[in-house]
């Protein structure tokens, strides 16, 4: 048995009209009384029997009692239903206080209506708000359920196509115009943002003859463009009239160009009708398709690189790029792709750490061996939350501890230093392998009031470039420290183990340090 046609379900509540609600509601059902066809459709197609012709005769009998609200009142409550609502609307004219008002919710709105006779709450809406192309088509319902007609309003305009589909051009003119798309080239209604160009939806309105473009930040403005669209229609099946694409243009940078409709894909049939439903709305609609795309993408086994919409074939550099300026994301992206078989897709705004955090369990390894030895790869990688959210923190580590055992290699040993000897040892190698705020930090912690050692750290200061810190120091220690200022540069700037041992020799003499350096 084929499933029966549901009237869409309105939520309702009540509360006391406004005296400006109340005002322009006597006003309607005055305007109502003197002209009743603004509640009824223009005919553009011949239907035969049209179901409008019992509603005019019944119209017609009840303006014959439009001054008697008794009378009014009665025939409210029976015969045709769109007859009722409007001899429910007109008595309000007579009504010296309307103080309650239903508000009902639809497709996401709130209106509001007087409940009157035994007219359905649908009908009342449409009666009371016939100034508005949304509301008026509630009082057709039940014809578009019962008898597969479509109806159109729009601006004062309120058409019936009969059991065809035909939107008026003017509908589909007001409807583009509504969602952003007012600039009309050739058959297709477009946004300002020259969509066919870059990332856009397509509405193929196929029964109007037109296509409907707008870039994604246009159709995101909507919210759901196709309920935008559908607003002022009353049709068995407005998704229906539409075919709906999610276009991905590529420009092709590098490689063999094959790759211009590798993103276009049909949008499935489920989520359109969870579109269509209102459940999702445009962001929701391309973000989950684009979702899509990518998994079909990753089974094929193409190696190709798409950011944004540039595609650059198989060959990654020219991405990474783009991408980023600095050493280490480059290597990590490198080490990253070299390993990945199947499309890559990214946009614009990816950084290199979600790109990195994406990738991380499969390949993970692979990007930071491109960037740190082997051992430093197994002793830094991890699989954690914090690691795949942050892989770029994990490879900076393991890339600075690489960097510190690499320097501190080539820094001699020594055995049996004085206090002197070490102090002088501490603060190279914190130079070398934490820099100059290391070696400041160490000099900063000596507290000694050794004169040897103040004229050593007045020296160290001025090496690195700190002048702010003489008033510590004697007179005597502040001019030791200034002859032993370029001894202490060159050691700090000495490149290998000879030049270090070379230069640490000949400040500890220069000093006057009594150490006889002697390697471990």
């Amino acid at each position: 048995m084929p499933k029966k046609k549901m009237m869409p379900r309105l939520k309702l509540k009540a509360r006391i009209a406004s005296k400006v609600r109340e005002k322009d509601l006597v006003e309607k059902a005055k305007l109502l009384m003197e002209e009743p066809d603004l509640i009824l459709p223009e005919c553009a197609e011949d239907c035969g029997s049209c179901p409008f012709r019992k509603t005019r005769a019944r119209i017609d009998k009840i303006l014959r009692y439009k001054d008697d609200p008794v009378k009014l009142s009665k025939l409210a409550r029976g015969g045709d239903k769109l007859a009722r609502a409007y001899a429910a609307t007109i008595a309000l004219a007579h009504e010296e206080k309307t103080p309650y008002l239903a508000t009902a919710v639809f497709r996401g709105s709130t209106v509001t209506y007087v409940m009157r006779g035994k007219a359905p709450k649908e009908m009342l809406i449409a009666v009371q708000n016939f100034d508005s192309p949304k509301w008026r088509v509630m009082g057709v319902l039940d014809l578009v359920a019962r008898r597969g007609l479509h109806f159109y309003s729009y601006g004062d305009h309120f058409v019936c196509t009969g059991r065809y589909a035909r939107p008026p051009e003017e509908y589909v003119k007001m409807a583009a115009e509504s969602v952003g798309a007012s600039k009309l080239e050739g058959d297709a209604y477009v946004c300002p943002h020259n969509p066919v160009s870059t990332n856009h939806v397509k509405f193929d309105w196929t029964t109007a003859g037109k296509e409907i473009l707008l870039c994604d930040q246009c159709a995101v403005k909507s919210k759901n463009t196709l309920s935008k669209l559908a607003e002022g229609m009353a049709v068995p099946k407005p998704a229906s009239e539409f075919k709906i694409d999610i276009v991905r243009p590529l420009n092709t940078v590098a490689g063999d160009g094959d790759c211009e409709d590798l993103l276009n894909k049909e949008v499935s049939a489920g989520l359109l009708d969870e579109y269509a439903e209102g459940k999702v709305g445009d962001r929701e609609l391309i973000d989950r398709h684009m979702e899509t795309v990518r998994e079909a993408l990753s089974e094929t086994s193409r190696k190709v690189f798409i950011r944004g919409d540039k595609c650059y074939g198989s060959d990654p550099a020219l991405m990474i790029a783009d991408m980023t300026n600095d050493d280490t994301e480059a290597k990590s992206l490198e080490g990253l792709f070299s390993k990945i078989d199947n499309p890559v897709v990214l946009e614009t705004s990816d950084s290199v750490n979600k790109v990195l955090s994406t990738y991380w369990l499969d390949h993970g390894r692979d990007a930071m061996s491109a960037v740190v030895p082997p051992e430093m790869v197994d002793r830094y990688f991890r699989e954690d939350s914090e690691a795949i959210s942050s892989p770029m923190k994990v490879i900076q580590s393991a890339l600075e501890k690489s960097e510190h055992d690499a320097v501190a290699s080539q820094i001699p040993r020594y055995e049996c230093l004085t206090g002197y000897g070490s102090f002088v040892d501490e603060i190279v190698k914190a130079y070398k392998t934490r820099g100059a705020g290391g070696a400041v930090a160490v000099i900063d912690a000596d507290k000694s009031n050794d004169h040897r050692i103040r004229s050593i750290s007045h020296a160290f200061y001025l090496a690195l470039g700190v002048t702010t810190k003489a008033w510590k120091f004697t007179s005597s220690e502040q001019e030791y420290g200034r002859h032993l200022e370029a001894f202490a540069r060159k050691l700090l700037e000495s490149r290998n183990s000879e030049q270090h041992h070379e230069a640490f020799a000949e400040f500890l003499k220069q000093a006057g340090c009594p150490d006889d350096l002697k390697l471990a």
